[in-house]
C-alpha cells in the first residue's frame, strides 16, 4: 500500500535545552568581540597566520600546548580576572586571558615592550631540592 501524503507543512520540534542556552548566551558577550582588533602595522607583521591569499575563509590554525610556570600570586591575577569580566558580562578562560596578554603585548612599542619585560622578576625553575638523608 503506497504511503499517503500530506499536504500540510511538518513542525520542526526544537528541544527547550537548545531555547533555554540560546536565550542565556544572550547576555554574554564574546571575549574576542568586546577587544579591539590589531592594527594594520600588527596585521602586516603576521602576513603568515593561516589565513588564505583571497581572504574568504580562514584556514583552521593548529592548536599547540605547552606548559608554563609562574608565581602564585600572578596565577591568582587570573581567577581575579576571571571573576571580573563574569560580572561584566564576560565569559573567559585562562588561556584566553594569556592570549589577550599576548596581543596586548604585541601592539606595544619597543620601549614600552622593554620598560614591561623589565617590571617582571626571573623565576628560577628547576627541579625541587633534594631532601637531606636521600
Amino acid at each position: 500500500m503506497p504511503a499517503v501524503k500530506s499536504s500540510a507543512p511538518t513542525k520542526r520540534l526544537v528541544h527547550s535545552a537548545t531555547e533555554s542556552k540560546a536565550a542565556s548566551g544572550a547576555k554574554r558577550i564574546r571575549l574576542s568581540k568586546a577587544l579591539p582588533r590589531p592594527s594594520a602595522k600588527v596585521a602586516k607583521a603576521t602576513k603568515g597566520d593561516g589565513l588564505k591569499s583571497n581572504g574568504a575563509k580562514p584556514k583552521r590554525l593548529k592548536l599547540l600546548s605547552n606548559r608554563y610556570k609562574m608565581p602564585e600570586n600572578e596565577y591568582a591575577q587570573l581567577t581575579m580576572l576571571k571573576q571580573r569580566l563574569l560580572a561584566l558580562g564576560v565569559d573567559a578562560k585562562r588561556s584566553e586571558l594569556l592570549r589577550v596578554g599576548l596581543m596586548l603585548l604585541v601592539a606595544l612599542g619597543d620601549a614600552q615592550l622593554k620598560k614591561a619585560v623589565a617590571r617582571i622578576e626571573t623565576i628560577k625553575i628547576g627541579s625541587p631540592p633534594k631532601k637531606a638523608g636521600y
